[in-house]
């Protein structure tokens, strides 16, 4: 068995009991935090099974299935990538389970039954020592990493069940079935068309002789089912995208495992010699795609940072694809606001290389942590300056596609580190490139990060241009200012930020998007419209419209 159920397991415990219990459970089970940080690596069955008995003493047998929503954190994705490779729905992936690496090593087969809509049964054969499986923790277990599937796609609330054979045979031949919902448009077009009738009739009951009572209720079967079958495709569209994101986050979290594992890329490589001209001296940190470090230039000292990435591997060239887009749509995008690349390639042994400027300061991201949102003052800089950049990136034919607060890098002179900041724009790994596509933009589903993500492109659309990164800089600036990302769009567009407008957050907290000045209302509402023609048209009329704010900036400072 894989350490991604115990380490859901221990989240688990840390969740809903505390961190003192699940420190007692690793002691229990003999373990440390730092066994738990791969959890690709492989566990002894009667180790596994040990870990369930004390867990099961400390909180109960039946939360063991509940510990699913716990295998979908992003940090235990990289177990399912075997069983996602390949699949676009549920059922697929289950018929990949022998596949999955998570699974318990050779000692068990299992077999698909039947498949329906939102629906799977299967069977799994049993051949380890049958006594482990007698108090049924392991079936339990199995409960879990089930229901974790459909999550894999979007589709939330997956029950799994376990049917068939009892008693004895049932250690050995297990039967399993698991149902989650899918939204159907028929389905939910005739509920919404018979919800919307009754209502309508309801002038029958009292007026049975006025003819237009009858219209009414037929009118009102119509609009119901109308807004049925559009609630059924949002909420389809809403899977898809995490269901999308999901598996590029497994994908890219499979890569930082193995890289974490590879000698070349991600061990000790400081006083190498990278490319026969980058003298590495530390490393700065690492991601899902590549591990950054400090280096030197030997012919002049200059200093630089450059991000290795090991990419031999056939599963791993999405990845090397979107270190080679970087390079490209850097080396078409230079201007002072883009961070600037020096050199690209790839060394003897197959390592994709990146070479940048080495810059100083924080991240925006950073930056929002500690202090929790900026000041008007403070955030028009910022943005006039990433304005300048994408309206660069833009006029180079590139769509960054990924504006975040994490991309804007506030650098500071290294010899002036009290001077002035300067905005960089950072991670072009999903860019596109106006005059060239790889298959990296056509996996058929959204590339970005929720909650900055234009409408076209949360719906995968490929044809999307600069505007998508207006869209998300609305977003950012929303967020700079309010401290918290701005409200999510209701399937007919926006949610307006009016005077009387709260915006309600997953606490259940209100924060009032007073917290936005009026001028930056109006900017923010238009970036952020949904039809791309009605948004800022391009990087240029943003930041004229940003110039306007400065009197608001002025008569604030005012007594």
């Amino acid at each position: 068995m894989s350490s991604a159920l115990l380490k859901a397991l221990h989240r688990m415990l840390v969740t809903e009991k505390s961190p003192a219990v699940a420190e007692s459970w690793l002691r229990t089970i003999r373990m440390v935090n730092n066994d738990l940080e791969d959890e690709t690596r492989m566990v002894p069955l009667p180790t596994a099974h040990h870990a369930l008995q004390a867990f099961a003493e400390l909180a109960s047998r039946e939360a063991i299935p509940r510990a699913s929503r716990f295998l979908v954190d992003p940090d235990n994705l990289g177990v399912w990538v075997r069983t996602l490779r390949g699949t676009s729905t549920p059922a697929e992936a289950f018929s990949r389970v022998d596949s999955a690496d998570s699974e318990y090593g050779r000692t068990t087969r299992w077999e698909t039954l039947s498949t329906g809509h939102g629906r799977w049964r299967g069977r799994v054969a049993i051949a380890h020592d049958p006594q482990l499986e007698e108090d049924g923790l392991l079936g339990l277990a199995r409960l879990a990493e089930l229901q974790a599937v459909p999550a894999l796609f979007g589709y939330t609330g997956a029950k799994a069940r376990a049917v068939g054979p009892q008693g004895e045979s049932a250690v050995l031949l297990q039967e399993f079935e698991v149902e989650w919902a899918v939204p159907d448009p028929r389905v939910q077009g005739a509920a919404g068309a018979l919800a919307g009738a009754g209502v309508g009739t309801l002038p029958l009951l009292a007026l049975t002789s006025q003819p237009w009572a009858v219209v009414t209720a037929l009118a009102c079967a119509v609009v119901g089912g109308f807004a049925g079958v559009v609630r059924a495709r949002e909420r389809l569209r809403r899977a898809e995208s995490q269901g999308q994101s999901l598996r590029v986050h497994a994908l890219e979290r499979s890569l930082s495992l193995r890289e974490s594992h590879t000698g070349e890329v991600g061990g000790a490589l400081e006083g190498s010699v990278a490319a026969g001209q980058y003298r590495i001296l530390r490393r700065m940190g690492s991601g899902a795609t590549g591990v950054i470090y400090e280096a030197v230039r030997i012919s002049d000292g200059f200093p630089v940072a450059i991000k290795l990435l090991r990419a031999a591997a056939a599963h791993e060239a999405v990845a090397s694809d979107r270190l080679r887009r970087e390079a490209e749509a850097l080396g078409l995008s230079w201007h002072p606001n883009v961070v600037e690349v020096i050199d690209h390639g790839h060394l003897a042994d197959g390592t994709a290389y990146l070479v940048m400027e080495l810059l100083r300061g924080e991240s925006l991201a950073t930056r929002l942590r500690s202090k929790g949102r900026l000041t008007p003052r403070e955030l028009l800089p910022i943005a006039m300056q990433t304005c300048d950049a994408l309206a660069a990136v833009h006029a180079a034919g590139v769509v960054h596609r990924d504006l975040k607060p994490s991309n804007i890098y506030m650098a500071v002179d290294r010899e002036d580190p009290a001077g002035p900041e300067r905005v960089k724009l950072l991670d072009f790994g999903i860019a596109r490139v106006e005059w060239e596509e790889t298959r990296i933009t056509n996996t058929g589903g959204p590339l970005g990060t929720p909650g900055y993500m234009s409408p076209e492109q949360e719906a995968g659309n490929s044809e999307i241009d600069g505007r998508s990164d207006l869209f998300a800089l609305g977003a950012m600036l929303f967020e700079c200012l309010v401290g918290e990302p701005p409200p999510p769009r209701s399937p007919s567009g926006l949610v307006r930020m009016g005077e009387s407008v709260a915006v309600r957050f997953d606490s259940g907290t209100q924060r009032a998007s007073s917290f936005v000045p009026p001028a930056w209302r109006v900017i923010i509402e238009k970036a952020m419209q949904v039809n791309p023609a009605d948004r800022y048209q391009d990087a240029r009329s943003f930041a004229h419209d940003l110039r306007g704010v400065r009197e608001d900036i002025a008569k604030a400072d005012v007594p």
